[in-house]
């Protein structure tokens, strides 16, 4: 809807607004449309002069306009959603974002080509003023993706219908023989997560895939693939992509993409999704689908300093501020990859890889970023399910045990990586904290209800990424594969859910699973929950850490 003329606009938008559409479900706007689908309601009027208008993201209900405006600017801003889970109408101040000139420029610094004017740049979707010099400080960087072209590659590989035509590669769901007949989908990965999930044996859809459990993924375990590659060796090496910088006078086979270390991440994104820039490393030889998009790198160390920036939330924060629906190679050639101090930069490093290095075939990139100072680091959280001698244990040699595998301490790492990449980027605690509330609402709900055991193990999330992980939060009929064991009760074979446990101080439940993840087929496995059980507070744990790095790192970062 476009409304143009002179003064009264906002008031004219809301009770014009109010005679189209009747409130109902929550008093959203559009009930009978999808919540993920976004427009915008533009107020018009006769050129100015000099760009000046006001821009408000995010409104759910036409009432925000004015509850905005009236607003005495006090009070911390509303994020997407409130606590209850529910959109947020409420108004403020900072929503209002008065938008001339120099935002313009800064928006086309982040948003536009070079020859794009500001003044016909897109607008980014900001939830309010506060976001701007966040906006500001990822402007500031001075390196970016596109600045290493020459030490930099990325590229999408097979087409499921073209090189099937081809024959290049087979529609089969299978465990593959060996590292080169694997086909990357875009589910089988997560946020420095390599292996997150595996087609089940009959895989159609998007949804059949299921979990793997990285508690018992052996050292040299690969998933299954939907796809093989076909065994004709010269039409294969015909449709892999080369890497620039080797020396055309080297046989092809030595220069294709697969030869090397990769970040990859799904091409396809949206920004109401929990997350939307999802990436993994990936080991050579292996393939991906057009649908991911592989980056690889002159030098390894550029690989880790672009990869932890890719599974930070600041970058996340980025990308679903632009409003991207589609992470092409144009836009992460306007990644920061900031200059980084070394002691700052080996913490990123180390986060990257024993997050992503969960098998054999990480080894040469272990071996290779290896630092002997990585023996000194710590977490910077005090917790049981947090080893201390985790980290003086490791070596140059990789081995199963350096492989992060408890639901708990995974979700460290990659908290402590978003806190140390938003001090790189000159972000402050708050401004990091701030991006968490606004833009990730999904993420808030998934972990407001998500319960860790006291091994570190995810008893029961509200996730609907993790099906089947943890308990259901009421008894399945019929379910009777659960154990309890107290020092008052012993009981097996019974029928449990998490409302009947949560509140336990002492005991272990049981809970008997077939996993199907592995190639020596189906196998029974009794899983253990080990009582008490806790939630995080990513808020807290992102202060903690940011004091704790602070401290360790001055003014160094």
């Amino acid at each position: 809807m476009k409304i143009r003329g002179g003064g009264g606009l906002r008031s004219e938008l809301y009770h014009r607004l109010r005679a189209h559409f009747q409130f109902q479900n929550e008093r959203m706007l559009f009930p009978d449309i999808d919540h993920h689908t976004r427009f915008s309601v533009n107020i018009y009027s006769s050129r100015l002069g000099d760009p000046r208008f006001f821009h408000i993201s995010n409104l759910f209900a036409p009432e925000t306009v004015d509850a905005c405006f009236s607003h005495d600017g006090t009070g911390s801003v509303p994020a997407l959603k409130d606590s209850a889970g529910k959109w947020e109408i409420g108004g403020h101040k900072h929503r209002i974002v008065s938008v001339g000139g120099l935002e313009l420029k800064l928006f086309s610094q982040l948003l536009g080509s070079a020859n794009t004017p500001p003044a016909e740049v897109r607008l980014p979707a900001l939830h309010s003023i506060d976001l701007v010099s966040v906006l500001r400080k990822f402007s500031q960087q001075r390196r970016r993706v596109r600045h290493i072209r020459e030490e930099f590659f990325c590229t999408s590989m097979f087409n499921e219908t073209i090189d099937q035509q081809t024959g290049t590669i087979r529609r089969v769901t299978q465990f593959p023989e060996s590292p080169r007949d694997l086909v990357y989908s875009g589910p089988h990965f997560w946020i420095g997560t390599p292996i997150y999930k595996t087609p089940r044996p009959n895989c159609r859809l998007n949804s059949d895939y299921d979990p793997v459990d990285l508690i018992f993924a052996p050292s040299d375990y690969l998933p299954r693939t939907n796809y093989i590659i076909q065994r004709h060796e010269s039409a294969y090496i015909n449709r892999i992509p080369v890497l620039p910088w080797i020396s055309l006078d080297l046989p092809k086979s030595v220069r294709l993409v697969t030869n090397s270390y990769r970040s990859i991440h799904r091409e396809m994104t949206g920004p109401t999704a929990e997350r939307s820039l999802i990436s993994a490393l990936i080991p050579p030889a292996v393939g991906h689908l057009i649908t991911c998009i592989g980056s690889s790198f002159l030098d390894k160390h550029k690989l880790l300093d672009f990869h932890g920036m890719c599974i930070s939330l600041p970058l996340d924060f980025l990308v679903k501020t632009l409003g991207a629906s589609h992470i092409h190679s144009a836009l992460i050639d306007s990644f920061p990859i900031p200059e980084i101090e070394s002691r700052t930069r080996l913490l990123v490093h180390l986060r990257a890889l024993v997050l992503n290095c969960l098998t054999k075939q990480y080894a040469e990139l272990w071996s290779d970023a290896w630092n002997p100072q990585y023996t000194l680091d710590a977490w910077t959280k005090h917790d049981s399910r947090l080893r201390d001698d985790y980290f003086a244990g490791l070596n140059s040699i990789w081995g199963p045990e350096v492989a992060l595998r408890s639901d708990f301490v995974r979700r460290q790492a990659l908290l402590e990586n978003d806190v140390l990449i938003a001090m790189i980027l000159g972000l402050t605690a708050e401004e990091l904290i701030s991006m968490y509330r606004i833009q990730f609402p999904v993420m808030q709900l998934y972990e407001r209800d998500t319960w860790f055991d006291a091994n570190g193990r995810i008893v029961f999330t509200a996730s609907k990424g993790l099906p089947g992980v943890g308990m259901s939060r009421k008894p399945i009929l019929g379910d009777t594969s659960y154990g309890l064991i107290t020092s008052e009760v012993r009981q097996q074979g019974v029928a449990l859910g998490w409302d009947d446990v949560r509140n336990l101080s002492e005991g272990i439940i049981t809970r008997e699973v077939l996993d199907n993840t592995q190639p020596s087929g189906p196998v029974k496995r009794i899983i253990e929950y080990h009582a008490p059980f806790d939630r995080c507070d990513r808020e807290s744990d992102y202060r903690i850490a940011w004091a704790e790095f602070e401290r360790r790192l001055g003014n160094s970062v």
